[in-house]
Parts: structure tokens; C-alpha cells; sequence
């Protein structure tokens, strides 16, 4: 049983140096061969994923270039969102300032409405005191007085 393990175990050691060139010890290990071109980013790039060029030559001046076309083209994409976006808050800020204008010119002309109505009761009111006997005089007087003395 003690030659089985052991045969077993010497299998193992010739895969470990068959891995040496993926070891990040050994000197032959290019750290940049596996990376994505952006490091926040969560996509993998599959073209130096699957051929890695140790020289750092044509290959991955060809990965540099497609990655910043990449970022640019997300960079663009995100400027473009921005815009639309202050686009519509601009449209929804014009929106509600043109429902505000016209709510305050409701308002005011209500409150015209009101104060002309007002005036012409209180003119109302001065034209039947005058015409009033001295009995609807004082009877009116009486009434708006206690009315007077309950709203202070």
C-alpha cells in the first residue's frame, strides 16, 4: 500500500513542475498576462486570458489599445447618460415653474376677485347704515360690537 502512495505522490510533484510558469515566484511569470485592463472593472479580457505574451509585445500593445477604446467608449456612454439625464431634471424644472406661475396668477386674480367683492360689500353695508332707522342703527351696532369683542 506504501508503494501505491508513493508512486502517487511522484505523479504530483512532476505536475507542480509542470506549473512552474504559472507561479507568481518563478521568474518566467507575467503578472499582467491575467489581469483585466481595468481594475474595477468585472469583465476578464479573454485575448490575454488565452494567449499571453511574456515579450510585452504586438499582443498586448494590441490588449492597451483595446482597453482604453473600451473605457473611452464607456466613458462616452456614461457622459451621454449624464446629459439625458440633466436634460430631464432641466424639462422637470421648467415643468414645475411653469405650474407654479400659472397656480400664482390663479391666486392673484382670485385674491383680486375677493378684495373687489369685499369692497363692494362694505360699500353695501355704508349705503344701508345710512338709509337705516336709528332703532336698525343701534340694533346693528349692538351685533357687530359683541361680534367685535368675540373675535379679539
Amino acid at each position: 500500500m506504501s508503494t501505491h502512495l508513493q508512486s502517487q505522490y511522484e505523479q504530483d510533484v512532476n505536475i507542480l513542475d509542470d506549473l512552474q510558469g504559472f507561479s507568481p515566484v518563478s521568474a518566467a511569470y507575467n503578472m499582467n498576462a491575467y489581469r483585466t485592463p481595468y481594475p474595477d472593472s468585472n469583465a476578464t479580457s479573454t485575448s490575454s486570458a488565452t494567449s499571453p505574451d511574456p515579450q510585452g509585445g504586438i499582443l498586448s500593445e494590441t490588449i492597451i489599445v483595446e482597453a482604453d477604446e473600451d473605457k473611452r467608449k464607456r466613458n462616452q456612454a456614461a457622459s451621454a447618460r449624464f446629459r439625458q439625464k440633466k436634460k430631464q431634471r432641466e424639462q422637470q424644472l421648467l415643468e414645475t415653474s411653469r405650474d407654479m406661475q400659472e397656480k400664482t396668477r390663479k391666486l392673484e386674480s382670485e385674491n383680486e376677485s375677493l378684495r373687489k367683492e369685499n369692497l363692494f360689500l362694505k360699500k353695501l353695508l355704508v349705503e344701508k347704515v345710512d338709509h337705516m332707522s336709528e332703532d336698525d342703527r343701534e340694533m346693528l351696532l349692538k351685533a357687530t360690537g359683541e361680534a367685535l369683542k368675540k373675535a379679539s
